[in-house]
């Protein structure tokens, strides 16, 4: 009998933040391949007889190719496991997810998609952003500075006014980048911010404008927020910080 392959997001790393059902397909899965991402909390959640294998690509580290991936997907599955592919974020972003689904589809294995919280959800919710806040926001973008092929990505098909720009995977490059994106059009004090690890305990953020993008230091995995949206939350900061003196001076 042939078994089943659940693809889970496993959210940006807190094992609170997965949906309830991917929480529970995750106890029942008999083997699971999960991304080299993905969080011990989170996979603690597994059945301790659970086959567990770490099938993780990283940016200029060897790892699992594609190929093996689909090959382990269809063979357990072949077997009759009940098998969770395990994605950082949300499986339908830059995941990859559309190749396994073809593979598994050619092979005709059943699969079902299990959504999770995306890494732009989650960096926007722990810096107090609303990415379209309606005073400075109608859309938002989700974007990789680099597409496949090593090409660049087209900014000015992607910057216009009341848009909010998330990039993933945004190089280490930050110089090249905010150049990129003031080429496109883009204002030079444009504000942004820079979350690294989102939605995980050591998770960092820092604020710039595309001016200044080019002094933040930050390792991977992390994602960019271009946008009005920022400035809101750095006039807020603001804000308080006067309140804060003005009340020091009256006492």
């Amino acid at each position: 009998m042939k078994g089943k392959v659940f693809f889970v997001g496993a959210g940006p790393g807190a094992a609170d933040l997965l949906t309830v059902r991917a929480a529970r397909v995750l106890e029942r899965a008999t083997v699971v391949l999960h991304d080299d991402l993905v969080q011990a909390e989170v996979l603690d959640l597994a059945a301790p007889n659970a086959i567990v294998q770490n099938v993780g690509k990283r940016c200029g580290h060897c790892g699992t190719t594609q190929q093996t991936i689909n090959e382990r997907m269809i063979a357990f599955a072949s077997e009759g496991h009940a098998v969770v592919r395990l994605k950082s974020g949300d499986p339908a972003l830059f995941g990859r997810l559309g190749e396994e689904i073809d593979a598994l589809r050619e092979a005709k294995i059943e699969f079902e998609i299990v959504p999770g919280v995306t890494a732009a959800l989650a960096a926007a919710a722990s810096s107090s952003i609303s990415l379209t806040d309606r005073r400075y926001a109608s859309r938002v973008v989700f974007a990789t500075a680099s597409l496949a092929r090593d090409e660049r990505q087209d900014w000015p098909a992607l910057l216009a006014s009341g848009t909010t720009v998330v990039i993933y995977m945004p190089g280490r490059d930050y110089a090249k980048l905010a150049a990129e994106l003031i080429a496109a059009g883009a204002a030079p004090d444009l504000p942004c911010v820079v979350v690294t690890r989102a939605g995980a305990p050591d998770e960092t953020a820092s604020f710039a404008t595309l001016q200044t993008l080019h002094s933040v230091e930050s390792a991977a995995p992390s994602v960019v927020i271009v946008g009005e949206v920022v400035a809101s939350k750095l006039r807020g900061a603001a804000a308080r910080e006067a309140a804060t003196i003005l009340s020091a001076i009256c006492v």
